[in-house]
Parts: structure tokens; C-alpha cells; sequence
């Protein structure tokens, strides 16, 4: 039987517990066939439970509760427990799921997750969200370009309420990314996540829901853009275009 989607995206929602009783299925009966397929599974799946026995993540739930908390939530050791969470789904990906010529992540899907997980790690961070603030926008871009090998600016989002609180620099990959993150009066948050490299293709806005939010991403030529967030879709859909306008 035909998979109704790509196998890496099978595999990688398997980890995560996240697929239907018919994925399940039909995953079941495809890494039966294809040891190659099946030996990748094991080996994420293991890698898994590596993470979750030595650096245990939070739940989304756990941390939106803590925005409302006045003490800081960002303890060093937690920083360090994040960083390293993060660096497990960057560079753990990147190691063990196929990767195309060029090097960048297989597909937009991955870069999408990556994403969505970087937003869930430092969205609750009260001081410390991003590693360069806004005031120092110039020397963050200038920054950002230097590791990414290739001129990025942070997009500006006024018109929509939302404005820059700085960034950060993440991997992606193989590759370096940026993370731009955005704040609004009622402390709502977005982060764009941005990296360069790999195939020209480029790819239309897609859509989907990752950890209890929603993420938009696209591929623009040699860029890849991940926008997370709590908003609806229209809303989300809209800042996307705002950003891809400024981008291209």
C-alpha cells in the first residue's frame, strides 16, 4: 500500500506519538519491507528516549503557566537543559533523517518543527527571550548574516501590533538559523525562524499545528521561513505575507 505521506514525516510523528491508528498502520507495514526505513526509526526512536531520560522537557501547558509567575522562570540550569532539548532536535534531526545535495533539512516540514520546537523553549523566557535585543538591531542582522552566509534582516511587524524583541542564534541541521522573536501589548509572542542553503525550489505557505501551536512556513529560493505562533490561521496567514513582502 501506497504511504499517504512522505516516510520521514511517518517516522518523525511516530517518535512523537502523534500518528492516527491508520498511519500507524501503514508504517508498520512499510518499515516491515524496508530495512533502511526501519533501521532509521530505531535509531531516532532510541534517540528519544535518550532525551527524555536525561533532559526532560516540559509540557506546553506547563510552560504558558509560568508567563503569569513574576519571578523569573530562566534558572541557568534550565537554560542549559533547553539549549541542549534544542540542539537534540536540531542537530539530531539533521543526523539521522536523509538530507538532499545541498545539505539543508529534508523537507520544509522538519524546518517547520524545528521551529515550533525553538518558539516552545524560549517563549516563556521573561529575561532573557533572545540573545540580542532589539536596541542592538543592526549589530543582530549584521550578526545573523555573518553566520548564515547571506544578508537577513527582522522583518518589521507594526502594522499588525507586534514588535521586535531581538534574536538568537539556533541550528538547523547542519546549518545555522536565525530566530527573530515579536511581542504585542498583551505579551502575545511570534518567532520567525530563518535559514539559507540547499535546493532553489521555492514553495507556497503551508500550514500546521505543532505542540499546541501554529506554525507557517514557505521556501523562498535558496530560504526557508518558519512562522510560530498562537494566532488563527487568517491572522497568521496574513503576518506571513507581510514578512515574505520584506523578504524577497
Amino acid at each position: 500500500m501506497k504511504l499517504t505521506n512522505p516516510v520521514e514525516d511517518l517516522i518523525q510523528r511516530s517518535i512523537d506519538g502523534e500518528l492516527s491508528h491508520e498511519e500507524i498502520e501503514q508504517l508498520d507495514r512499510h518499515l516491515a519491507t524496508h530495512q533502511d526505513d526501519a533501521a532509521l526509526h530505531r535509531k531516532l526512536k532510541r534517540q528519544s528516549e535518550i532525551i527524555s531520560e536525561t533532559v526532560p522537557i516540559p509540557t506546553t501547558v506547563h510552560l504558558r503557566s509560568l508567563r503569569g509567575k513574576k519571578q523569573p522562570v530562566s534558572r541557568p540550569a534550565l537554560r542549559i537543559a533547553a539549549s541542549i532539548a534544542l540542539l537534540a532536535v536540531g542537530i539530531g534531526i539533521g543526523l539521522f533523517l536523509p538530507r538532499n545535495p545541498g545539505g539543508a533539512p529534508t523537507d520544509l516540514a522538519t524546518f517547520a518543527n524545528q521551529a515550533s520546537a525553538a518558539h516552545s523553549l524560549y517563549v516563556t523566557e521573561v529575561l532573557h527571550p533572545v540573545e540580542v535585543g532589539a536596541s542592538e538591531k543592526g549589530h543582530l542582522q549584521a550578526w545573523l548574516s555573518n553566520r548564515l552566509g547571506a544578508a537577513i534582516i527582522a522583518p518589521q511587524l507594526g502594522e499588525t501590533g507586534y514588535s521586535l524583541i531581538g534574536g538568537r542564534l539556533l541550528p538547523s541541521g547542519d546549518r545555522a538559523a536565525a530566530l527573530f522573536m515579536y511581542e504585542n501589548e498583551r505579551g502575545d509572542r511570534l518567532s520567525l525562524m530563518a535559514t539559507h542553503g540547499g535546493s532553489q525550489q521555492s514553495q507556497s505557505f503551508r500550514f500546521q499545528e505543532k505542540s499546541g501551536y501554529l506554525v507557517v512556513f514557505w521556501r523562498d529560493g535558496p530560504w526557508q521561513y518558519s512562522l510560530v505562533g498562537d494566532r488563527k490561521h487568517k491572522s497568521m496567514g496574513e503576518i506571513a505575507r507581510l514578512i515574505h513582502g520584506q523578504m524577497i
